[in-house]
């Protein structure tokens, strides 16, 4: 990947390429010690090394990573998924998702706003928001903003809960209401990351301001009954 030292747009100029911005939102709280944060960080590496290995979508796709635990963190800076180091979360604290969500817009609207000074055409940014529990911060005002961006089709938005103690009807509040937060089966990082890397194939090769069918999520997402 070329460097561009002296100008850090130069890849919006130099790749005219329409972007797709990923926003992956993680909660790394204390509760997903264990197997969760280890399964969550490999499904994290195995869906950058798949986008980067797709023909069409290592040049369209713009990854960020903000996690949430201990403190809220912009752990990766939002980029071309080519100039990612791959990264490792370890869990700790409590779960201030409103506050990361509110980061993870800023970081986004942001990035919207360089598409359009450079020039470079944009699919609606996706933000992938991954929690076992449920907000321990003032979270409504996160909540509001991101569920009207999302009903707006300025932001596609992701609600996915993991474990048994993840409170669906609170990560409701983040989702619009015609996508509502699904569960993950048993931990299926891996199968759950492998969809996203699929979704973000297919997007890359369509046309910005169309719809597009997403694969199917059997395989990661569980039903309730």
């Amino acid at each position: 990947m070329k460097m561009y030292q002296n100008n850090p747009y130069g890849d919006l100029i130099e790749n005219p390429t329409p972007r797709c911005a990923c926003m992956l939102v993680l909660d790394v709280s204390g509760s997903m010690s264990g197997d969760p944060i280890s399964l969550l960080s490999k499904g994290v590496n195995q869906f950058i090394q798949e986008v980067c290995q797709d023909d069409f979508a290592r040049f369209a796709v713009e990854v960020g990573i903000i996690t949430f635990g201990s403190t809220v963190d912009e752990v990766t800076p939002i980029q071309s998924i080519l100039g990612i180091t791959t990264p490792t979360f370890s869990a700790m604290g409590r779960t201030p998702m409103g506050e990361a969500v509110l980061r993870a817009i800023e970081v986004l609207e942001n990035r919207k706003n360089q598409y359009k000074k450079y020039g470079v055409p944009y699919y609606q940014p996706w933000i992938i928001l991954l929690t076992d529990g449920e907000p321990t911060d003032e979270y409504s005002r996160a909540a509001a903003q991101l569920r009207e961006l999302a009903e707006d089709s300025k932001m596609l938005v992701f609600g996915i809960g993991i474990g048994d103690h993840c409170n669906l009807k609170k990560l409701a509040e983040f989702c619009p209401a015609n996508r509502p937060p699904k569960k993950l089966a048993q931990y299926r990082f891996r199968e759950f990351f492998q969809w996203l890397s699929q979704s973000m194939a297919q997007v890359s090769v369509s046309t910005p301001g169309t719809g597009v069918e997403l694969p199917s999520t059997r395989g990661w997402d569980s039903i309730q009954l």
